[in-house]
């Protein structure tokens, strides 16, 4: 379970980085609203983190709760490295955090260590509820493939 959080967080880290330093090489840092295609990205690597989870051992299959700690692994492995990454990236662009500073309502008050820790914060909680999420989705479509050997147990109960 930890190995798959591992490659798919560094995967999640890759993602955010190239995400960034495009939209930095771009001038579009600043562009508050790029974060949807952060989202997009965060839950692409959840969904095929949760579902190589379920397929490599199926016996989590309907087990929210091992669902939502891979996500929840995949998400901190990926956010906690982004957050130090962004961190040390606005250290070393005074220029960028200037602007970020000039932009936001908080104003001076956002430091690179406190936009490391927005973005742990916002991270996590999007792990949270798109795992769950999508936790339910990737077990109800590997029980409509006929993947899962496993029903829900209200399901059974009801068609037995």
């Amino acid at each position: 379970m930890k190995t798959i959080a591992i490659k798919f967080g560094l995967y999640f880290f890759g993602g955010l980085v190239a995400i960034f330093l495009l939209s930095y090489v771009l001038g579009l840092a600043e562009n508050y609203e790029l974060r949807v295609v952060n989202g997009v990205l965060h839950m692409v690597i959840l969904y095929y983190g949760i579902k190589q989870l379920r397929l490599t051992q199926p016996e989590t299959h309907q087990n929210y709760v091992s669902g939502v700690a891979q996500g929840l692994y995949i998400g901190a492995v990926g956010t906690v490295l982004f957050s130090i990454f962004t961190a040390l990236f606005l250290f070393s662009a005074p220029d960028l955090m200037a602007r970020l500073q000039a932009d936001t309502p908080i104003g001076t008050a956002l430091t690179p260590l406190t936009a490391g820790v927005f973005i742990l914060m916002e991270g996590v909680a999007v792990s949270l509820i798109g795992s769950y999420m999508l936790t339910r989705y990737v077990d109800a479509r590997l029980e409509k493939k006929g993947t899962a050997d496993i029903a829900y147990a209200s399901r059974r109960s009801a068609v037995e």
